[in-house]
């Protein structure tokens, strides 16, 4: 049985985990304990955040600043992850009031859930849950926390608190605190509906007003394109990144997603160059596994095998790794 929260992302963070959450950052709206963290981000510099992170721990390990970046960035990654976790948690424990602090457990917690299969997502699910809604509770009007607790209530079974009523009345409540981004909101409820249309009608009649608007806006289109892609949508998917690859060249994300449309429609020597586009934005993308079985479908054996290796070199579970593993081995024994 597949695990129920594989899809399940606390903030758009946890398939290109950092790359979308630190790229939607509220610019304008950050407060100065924030102001190092955004400059980096907005660049994309996640070794410097790191860096930075660690330095501000090293100093004061109850910075909450410092554990939310570091938690949201190393979410995805095995080896670093546990000692987060145990920062996050600890900071909860000293800081109660810190929507920082809620909000980083949800992030490593939503992590270890995708990692662990059915028994351990569903261990965690209930921890989630809480963690986010505290955080919301402590910080109505964070936007990337609203988002992360309405993503849970699409993502997660219903047995376990999801529920795309709550997820709708979110979306609604946020829209009374900030229009333009509870409309962006509300069309991720649109998009997880299949509800293509009025999603995308919804968002295309947005207007940002400054950076961090058109970064939460791209964003949000970059989800809906996904959602096509798994809606089955592809040449509407095809078309939107195309869209968001002509706005802005350097959006990896948009040439990943570009990619994975061609790719289901078979345009394979397009999908291809598409995705290694990505990866040359940024080499730390999740692009391995569909670029190899991209390379697998041309017939170019030595490249797919070694993309499918690297995959598995930071996805070590869920149905992708298990493809993965599969192909490896129909790739070596052919």
């Amino acid at each position: 049985m597949n695990n129920p929260l594989n899809d399940f992302r606390p903030a758009q963070i946890l398939c290109a985990f950092a790359i979308a959450w630190l790229a939607g950052i509220a610019i304008a709206q950050a407060p100065t304990a924030e102001a190092d963290f955004i400059a980096l981000a907005k660049d994309g510099k996640r070794a410097e955040i790191e860096a930075l992170a660690r330095e501000r721990l090293a100093h004061n390990p109850k910075d909450d600043v410092a554990i939310l970046y570091l938690a949201r960035l190393v979410a995805g990654d095995a080896t670093k992850r546990d000692e987060v976790v145990k920062r996050a948690e600890q900071c909860v424990i000293e800081q109660p009031q810190s929507a920082r602090c809620h909000s980083a457990v949800g992030s490593l917690y939503g992590a270890l859930a995708m990692s662990g299969g059915m028994t351990s997502g569903m261990k965690y699910v209930g921890k989630i849950k809480d963690a986010l809604q505290k955080a919301v509770e402590l910080a109505p009007s964070n936007y990337d926390m609203r988002r992360d607790l309405i993503q849970f209530y699409l993502q997660a079974p219903g047995i376990a608190g999801g529920s795309v009523r709550r997820a709708t009345e979110n979306a609604e409540a946020f829209t009374k605190i900030d229009p333009f981004r509870g409309q962006i909101l509300m069309a991720d409820v649109l998009a997880y509906e299949k509800k293509f249309d009025r999603a995308e009608a919804t968002l295309q009649a947005l207007k940002p007003a400054d950076a961090a608007q058109t970064e939460a806006l791209t964003s949000s289109l970059s989800s809906l394109g996904f959602s096509m892609i798994n809606g089955e949508q592809h040449k509407r998917a095809q078309a939107l990144f195309e869209r968001l690859v002509g706005q802005r060249a350097s959006n990896a994300i948009a040439h990943f997603g570009l990619g994975r449309a061609l790719l289901e429609q078979k345009q394979i020597d397009a999908a291809i160059t598409a995705m290694e586009r990505a990866l040359q934005i940024d080499p730390k993308i999740n692009a391995h596994y569909r670029l190899g079985i991209a390379y697998q479908t041309r017939g170019d054996k030595p490249k797919a095998i070694a993309l499918f290796t690297q995959f598995l070199t930071y996805a070590t579970s869920g149905r992708a790794a298990e493809d993965a593993r599969k192909r490896l081995d129909e790739l070596k024994r052919g």
